[in-house]
């Protein structure tokens, strides 16, 4: 057999092996029942006689809580709970899931970059879990994946040193005021900030329009800055930006006393602004402040997804449920993440109790996970790239 011929021939047996296991996992979705939706009495019995049981594996401290509700919401459901870093979780998930070791139920995880819906679910190791009187009204484009909380990224400054939102672009950024004033997350840590410089390439235009509107000319590209974004990552990380390994420690930095001198601006995750109420740290956000409504955030989504071949799919789908807030968005599963700064895909969910900006009035990037996940390492690499 010629070279060409046998590579083809492989190929196509690959193909059909990803085909078939395809197939196979559809099949095992159908089987149980996670194409349609059930009362919550027949589920409930159906968890009780496939033992009782949900293993999950979770990504907050909030998974707990809500597993200790679902417990006493179900009498006889016992809860195991695995608390896991996101990578932890995925590498322990695969490495068992190839193994033929199916422990998890349900993955409570978060999707940002498309990792998730591109990589698991369209591969058949997830799978969504969508019941018609739970998620009728959600956005339509959420539903790549089982999203119960929208999270985004935005700018906390220091309400004790700023009486508004101190910049207005983020071009301004790029200046010699903002040298070494202001935060980001670690983007070879966390996905957040990759992710959005993703989103501005994908909108390049929009922020090379912006740039003339702040300084009045068109841009000048260098021969390593392929777009307008492509330039601002470059010269963001030519001014001073902070780099610190997590969200907590960027409000804190921001705002996490009285009488901080001088303190930077931080962008970090939206959660993050329940520290705030919680301890009394003096953070401000207006997300909505940069001029012509420039966006400022991308969407990413606290999902719940059912593990292919998992050994107790009821209590699943009945967790699920749960988490949702039930029918009504209203349950006991859903309070622990509605804090300030989250906001719920249920239009009929109850707002969160908390002064924070409405969704509406926060300029997002439009979501797209496969343009994401088509063009995350790329845009890493070159944020590795341009480091100073």
């Amino acid at each position: 057999m010629k070279g060409k011929t046998w590579i083809a021939w492989l190929l196509t047996l690959c193909l059909l092996a990803v085909s078939g296991a395809a197939l196979a996992d559809a099949q095992w979705a159908e089987e149980n029942g996670l194409n349609k939706t059930e009362t919550v009495e027949e589920l409930y019995q159906a968890a009780l006689a496939e033992g009782g049981v949900l293993n999950l594996y979770g990504c907050t401290g909030r998974d707990e809580t809500v597993g200790k509700s679902f417990e006493e919401a179900y009498p006889g459901i016992t809860v195991n709970f695995y608390d896991l870093g996101i990578n932890e979780m995925l590498e322990k998930f695969s490495r068992e899931y190839e193994a033929g070791i199916y422990t998890a139920d349900v993955l409570q995880l978060k999707e940002q970059n498309g990792s998730i819906y591109m990589d698991y679910i369209q591969q058949g190791l997830l799978h969504n879990y969508h019941p018609e009187d739970i998620f009728d009204g959600v956005d339509p484009s959420y539903l790549s994946v089982t999203p119960f909380v929208i999270e985004i990224d935005w700018w906390n400054y220091n309400t004790e040193v700023y009486d508004k939102m101190p910049i207005t672009s983020w071009w301004d950024l790029t200046k010699e005021e903002w040298k070494g004033k202001f935060i980001f997350l670690d983007p070879t840590g966390e996905p957040d900030l990759i992710v959005l410089f993703t989103a501005m390439i994908q909108y390049a235009d929009q922020m090379a329009a912006d740039y003339e509107r702040v300084f009045g000319e068109p841009i000048v590209l260098a021969d390593n800055e392929p777009t307008a974004a492509h330039a601002w990552i470059n010269r963001v990380a030519k001014n001073g930006v902070i780099i610190e390994s997590s969200n907590t420690n960027i409000v804190k930095n921001v705002g996490g006393a009285a009488g901080m001198v001088d303190p930077p601006i931080g962008y970090g995750v939206s959660s993050k602004l329940r520290e705030r109420d919680l301890q009394g740290y003096l953070l401000g956000v207006d997300p909505g402040a940069f001029e012509d409504e420039t966006p400022t955030t991308a969407i990413s989504f606290m999902v719940a997804q059912i593990a292919d071949k998992c050994e107790h799919p009821n209590a699943a789908k009945l967790f699920i449920r749960w988490i949702c807030g039930e029918a009504d968005h209203t349950g006991e599963g859903l309070e622990p993440f509605l804090t300030a700064g989250s906001y719920p895909v249920f239009p009929d969910a109850p707002e969160v109790d908390a002064d924070q900006p409405a969704l509406e009035d926060v300029p997002t990037f439009p979501l797209d996970l496969t343009y994401y996940y088509d063009n995350y390492y790329d845009v890493y690499d070159y944020w590795i790239s341009v480091q100073p």
